[in-house]
């Protein structure tokens, strides 16, 4: 544990930083799929970035920082609906244990479909993976992706239509022949 009297390190500010961010809104997800209520999704957030850097030195680098960010909030959780238990409780602690197996059960499968979309992007041509690139970069259109490639909007609509498909397609017998293993 830190001392409190001594200004944290700006080193490790910066890391649990980054981490952080890279994981809000996977937690804020997590969170609003226990509680169903965005504003209490919220305060749980707050709360368990406290927590998190409250513990930030239990964190064991080079672990899935989300995963532990919603392990965290997860209890953030369970202490907020003890908060409110004096007021009308509307599920169970089964009930949300449920819930509970059912985030983390999404949350495995979302990460596999991420590493399967990673894997799959890289057996694309350079062409298709800039394509692909610079049409979810933030605030770009297809017309301005068109533009930027010098193409018809027309043919970057098309263009990019196969190449998600061809994508998703790749990644459906990625995640098939993971489960056969």
């Amino acid at each position: 544990m830190e001392d409190r009297t001594t200004p944290p390190d700006p080193a490790r500010i910066e890391v649990f930083t980054q981490l952080l961010a890279t994981c809000q809104r996977r937690v804020f997800l997590y969170a609003l799929g226990l509680l169903h209520n965005a504003a209490d999704a919220e305060e749980v957030l707050q709360e368990t970035n406290l927590v998190l850097w409250r513990k930030f030195d239990q964190y064991l680098p080079g672990t899935d920082f989300g995963r532990w960010a919603c392990r965290i909030a997860q209890f953030e959780v369970l202490r907020f609906r003890e908060k409110r238990a004096q007021a009308q409780r509307l599920f169970s602690n089964r009930f949300i244990e449920g819930l509970v197996e059912a985030a983390e059960q999404s949350l495995d499968q979302a990460d596999d479909r991420r590493a399967a979309l990673a894997h799959c992007l890289g057996k694309l041509r350079d062409s298709d993976r800039q394509l692909i690139a610079r049409r979810y970069e933030a605030g770009a259109t297809t017309e301005s992706v068109a533009q930027a490639f010098g193409r018809s909007v027309q043919g970057t609509r098309k263009t990019l239509h196969r190449i998600r498909a061809a994508l998703l397609e790749c990644i459906e017998r990625t995640l098939a022949r993971e489960d056969r293993a």
